[in-house]
């Protein structure tokens, strides 16, 4: 008989104690792996698993959207079986042993001797694990991942403003080139559509890691929708911005959702979440700050940041205030997480319902923020410039009015149209107002607009007013930096070159 001493209080069985007198003398146990409380008695190896098992995980591993797609059902672990009968109780079998008294009190654990009741007990085991396997994938299982501190509240409001972040899928011939969320902000009762806001990525066929870079769209793409109820919907494009890169689109037969409203006001280290989904429709939660940083130079003026992460697909989901309204677009950006203030976009969006289209001057010029250079050298230009907010310029475009008229890398823009700027979304805002009053007059973007800035020429330490004649687009602003001259360094005490094309006002 074989014999394992433990302290009264142990359970050797399952829990692999061995006796500390003679730990040859624990009883027989089912193999498990190492470290593993809850191992079967039986596993089957890496060797025994079948080249059909290991192809099919291969191609579960590669599996991603086809047309049409739906998305994929709960596992009965996850979502219960269809049958009425209740599963059985999960409950650890009792091992057979009895149990021995030493005479110093020790107690040893000993299988009983009937052989049929040892073998059960080893089935029972198996099957007990196989079930405790199960159990472990229902969505319920687990230890909590939760980081942050939330109320009871808070999950509630989460769960409200969720029903209006969706999934969408880009199709083109009949393979999936996108995905991304998307945000449904308006209702039509009218006709029971809804619109859905999301990023022009969706519709993207090239697009390169350099925002001032030429992208290319295929506007007749194939969008489909996927809603929360598992149903997929084929939706219509009904507006994009390639240089915001914002698009709206027509959900038919979608009167019944819910919609979340664009709140224009936001500030710095605000306070916000991010609300977006994976490819499964799983909802990507996360409380975050708005971060007081500029973007890289291969990103675009309007971009500002949160810490994220996001996955790719999750391009085109809300930030939202703690009151549950929008207060920005994300992008899928590295190593911060981009969006597009609410402010520009429904700039945009009123624009394109006026007008039909979108008109911003190209004015040539990557930016940054003086207020993030730190207090010191802003109080420094404040004591002795009279400048103490404004955008930098950091890099300008090759051959463009503001090189002409003398505008160098490290200078301060502290105003356009005569208003004061100390953003670059209060610049954008300012910009779009001009060619809001273009289309006013006309719908010709062929023409040029004049654009006054004022500039602070840091070399020369001195303000001047330049009127920038300049082109208006709807397209994406692309930054030519193939010349020499494209950053425009320039020296101390250099004059500003006369051009035909504009006028400088000292």
């Amino acid at each position: 008989m074989e014999v394992e001493s433990r302290g009264p209080e142990s359970n050797p069985i399952r829990r692999g104690a061995v006796s500390e007198d003679d730990p040859a003398k624990s009883p027989p146990r089912p193999p498990s792996d190492q470290g593993s409380p809850f191992a079967s008695p039986v596993r089957r190896g890496k060797e025994e698993t079948s080249e059909s098992d290991s192809g099919s995980a291969r191609r579960r591993k590669r599996k991603r959207f086809t047309e049409p797609r739906v998305l994929p059902a709960r596992d009965s672990a996850s979502s219960g079986s269809d049958s009425s009968a209740y599963s059985s109780p999960l409950r650890e079998p009792k091992a057979p042993v009895v149990t021995l008294t030493d005479e110093d009190g020790t107690v040893s654990y000993v299988f009983t001797d009937d052989k049929a009741a040892v073998d059960k007990y080893y089935n029972d085991v198996e099957k007990y694990d196989a079930k405790m396997a199960r159990h472990e994938r229902l969505l319920t299982s687990g230890r909590s991942s939760i980081t942050e501190r939330y109320t009871l509240k808070d999950t509630e409001a989460v769960i409200t403003y969720s029903k209006s972040v969706l999934t969408l899928s880009a199709y083109l011939d009949g393979k999936v080139i996108n995905q991304c969320t998307g945000i449904v902000v308006e209702v039509d009762a009218v006709k029971k559509s809804a619109a859905i806001l999301t990023s022009a990525w969706i519709i993207c066929t090239k697009k390169p890691r350099d925002d001032w870079t030429s992208k290319a769209y295929d506007p007749k793409t194939k969008v489909n929708v996927h809603m929360l109820d598992g149903s997929v919907l084929e939706c219509r494009l009904m507006y994009f911005s390639k240089h915001y890169e914002i698009a709206y689109f027509e959900i038919p037969q979608a009167s019944q959702l819910q919609t979340l409203s664009l709140e224009p006001n936001m500030e710095f280290d605000q306070d916000v979440f991010l609300l977006a989904r994976d490819t499964d429709l799983n909802l990507i939660y996360k409380r975050d700050k708005v971060q007081l940083v500029d973007p890289c130079e291969h990103q675009h003026n309007h971009y500002q940041f949160v810490h994220g992460p996001i996955p790719e697909c999750g391009t085109g989901g809300a930030l939202l205030d703690l009151s549950g309204k929008i207060v920005g677009m994300l992008f899928y950006t590295l190593p911060l997480v981009a969006f597009i203030p609410s402010s520009l976009i429904l700039k945009c969006s009123i624009m394109w319902q006026r007008f039909g289209q979108l008109a911003r001057p190209q004015l040539g010029l990557k930016l940054g923020t003086l207020g993030f250079l730190g207090i010191p050298r802003v109080e420094f230009m404040s004591r002795n410039f009279n400048i103490s907010s404004g955008l930098i310029v950091g890099e300008i475009s090759a051959k463009c009015d503001a090189e002409k008229l003398g505008i160098r890398a490290g200078d301060v823009i502290f105003s356009c149209q005569k208003k004061h700027v100390s953003s670059i979304i209060q610049l954008e805002d300012v910009l779009l107002g001009v060619g809001a009053e273009h289309l006013e007059k006309s719908n010709d973007l062929s023409s040029k607009v004049d654009v006054e800035i004022g500039v602070f020429h840091v070399r020369k330490r001195k303000k001047s007013d330049i009127i920038l004649r300049v082109e208006l687009s709807d397209c994406l602003e692309v930054f030519q930096s193939d010349d020499e001259d494209a950053k425009a360094v320039g020296s101390k005490g250099e004059e500003a070159p006369a051009s035909a094309a504009g006028e400088a006002k000292p």
